[in-house]
């Protein structure tokens, strides 16, 4: 059985990440040992909520008590890099959250560190484990060499996610420690997606505005345009709206798929309408599932000591172009990646 830590315990950690290893679909191959949390309040709450749990203040401590095969990094992506680095030196597995780094140098450095290590290295890119994006990607693989694609992403939320109540809860609004706003936090997941359903792009346009939350020193809303050399997909991203509603839509010349937000996608072929139920994206418990699926692939490389330079590279792109993103909206122009 793979035993391992999990970096940091604040609220991703504690209703995704252990959850998912606790499942009956995992806990007879892998078990969580141990935590490091530097917060000192979090630590002696985590003790009474999890006694079967060891506890430490710092990696240094961990590894000089503890024999595990991995780590699970759910700090916030300011520590990711640090984190990655010493996960290397002591020469273990790491999974690590979303997004892999802070920012493109740190990107850069860690990427030139990794692109050679023996161990498995895997983000926590989990939405490609959705039925939902499944779907997508299978209508993509099956459509018409000449078919071209308009794909659509909508990301509505209320607010910012708020952190752990003891670890500053607004921590996803302060750029030093998130990387940015919305498009940060939320987007990031589509642009993995997006490149993972349709290649690498050519180009990325983007604009970033706050709307409603004057308070945050960070973009409240996002709009990407990625061009690619068979689609054009357009993510629009806020947290200033009126509900939590997630939806799609994939339009060619061969058909379309539809996703509303709730149970159902719409997939159209020839004037011919099928109906396949799916999970609601929106819903708190569908990341809970993703989270298994990932985890049970992190462990089968592991097993089977499989090299993981496609998640390594997935990682780095994922940054790179968020990075891209911003600059374009900075600038007010069309960026081009063609050379990247």
């Amino acid at each position: 059985m793979l035993k391992g830590a999990i970096i940091g315990f604040g609220k991703i950690a504690q209703n995704s990440h252990l959850k998912a290893y606790q499942n009956d679909g995992l806990k007879n191959d892998v078990v969580i040992t141990s935590v490091v949390e530097p917060l000192e309040i979090n630590k002696e709450e985590g003790k009474k909520d999890h006694p079967e749990l060891n506890f430490y203040s710092s990696m240094d401590e961990l590894f000089a008590n503890e024999k595990i095969n991995f780590i699970d990094i759910t700090a916030p992506p300011k520590f990711h890099s640090q984190l990655i680095q010493e996960g290397i030196k002591q020469n273990i597995n790491i999974l690590c959250e979303k997004p892999f780094t802070l920012n493109l140098e740190e990107a850069k450095i860690t990427y030139a560190l990794l692109k050679n290590y023996k161990k498995v290295f895997m983000p926590c890119h989990q939405y490609r484990y959705s039925p939902i994006w499944q779907n997508f990607k299978s209508f993509l693989n099956n459509n018409n060499d000449d078919a071209k694609s308009l794909l659509q992403f909508n990301v509505f939320r209320p607010q910012a996610d708020p952190g752990g109540t003891n670890f500053d809860p607004a921590w996803r609004t302060d750029k030093n420690v998130s990387g940015g706003g919305v498009l940060a936090d939320s987007g990031i997941h589509y642009l993995y997606l997006s490149q993972w359903l349709l290649g690498k792009p050519k180009s990325v346009t983007a604009k970033i505005y706050n709307l409603n939350h004057g308070e945050y020193p960070v973009e409240d809303t996002a709009i990407v345009i990625l061009e690619f050399e068979k689609a054009v997909a357009e993510i629009t991203l806020t947290w200033g709206a009126d509900e939590r509603v997630n939806n799609a839509r994939l339009v060619s010349s061969a058909g379309s798929l539809n996703y509303e937000g709730k149970t159902q996608l719409f997939k159209n072929i020839n004037g011919t309408e099928e109906i396949i139920s799916v999970p609601d994206a929106s819903n708190k418990a569908h990341y809970f599932s993703l989270y298994i699926s990932l985890i049970k692939e992190f462990i089968s490389k592991i097993n089977n000591s499989q090299r993981t330079e496609d998640s390594i590279e997935e990682a780095f792109d994922s940054i790179n172009l968020l990075t891209k993103c911003y600059l374009s909206a900075e600038t007010g122009k069309t960026i081009l990646l063609n050379d990247e």
